[in-house]
């Protein structure tokens, strides 16, 4: 009976250690803390990029939270809507961005993206003309590190930093399946990204 204590015990250490571990990983959130401009990772931006996808609502919310502070003049929303017969989440963000106080003129939208990869290929267009070197991506916190490797990737030339959104899908993930199923989908992500940089 003891020795199948122990083996529990292991195990339930295993399984938390895991779920730290991935929850990390994911979550690589440079500007945790940051609340207003200041130096360092806390710096100004040039632009700031949500990317549409998960809680896309949310994501923008946050987008438009770090505009209003001063953290960027320049917001771009990434990300074309599943059903062809509605508005993109990039119109969809712009919405709540406006309603929110946010000016048309500081507002860009990118609206053919369906998948991340193509989030970051057609944004970083936008980037370019903007003349944009210091970047800050606002995404799901497990969507963070996977966001990043894309960009990067699209534009070696551009520093891009992180920002996570609280997304309810991900609060307490490791209890449900469906937070299994996303972090799945991101480790698994994030590996095909390292293959094709091999």
């Amino acid at each position: 009976m003891r020795k199948l204590g122990r083996v529990i015990l292991v195990l339930l250490a295993v399984v938390v250690l895991a779920v730290i571990g991935i929850d990390l990983f994911l979550n690589e959130d440079d500007m945790h803390g940051c609340d207003e401009p200041s130096s360092g990772k806390c710096a100004k931006a040039d632009a700031i990029v949500a990317v549409s996808g998960g809680d896309t609502v949310t994501r923008a919310r946050k987008a438009i939270y770090m505009y209003q502070a001063g953290f960027a003049d320049k917001i771009i929303f990434s990300g074309d809507s599943a059903d062809p017969n509605s508005i993109s989440n990039a119109e969809a963000m712009k919405r709540v961005a406006t309603r929110s106080g946010v000016s048309e003129t500081a507002i860009y939208l990118e609206e053919k993206s369906q998948n991340t990869k193509e989030n970051a290929a057609n944004t970083v267009g936008i980037l370019k003309k903007l003349g944009a070197k210091n970047v800050i991506l606002v995404s799901s916190p497990y969507h963070l590190r996977r966001v990043k490797m894309n960009f990067t990737a699209s534009a070696k030339d551009i520093n891009f930093r992180t920002a996570g959104a609280d997304d309810s899908s991900w609060s307490g993930w490791y209890f449900t399946p469906s937070g299994w199923r996303i972090a799945a989908t991101e480790l698994a992500g994030i590996a095909e990204l390292n293959a094709e940089g091999k």
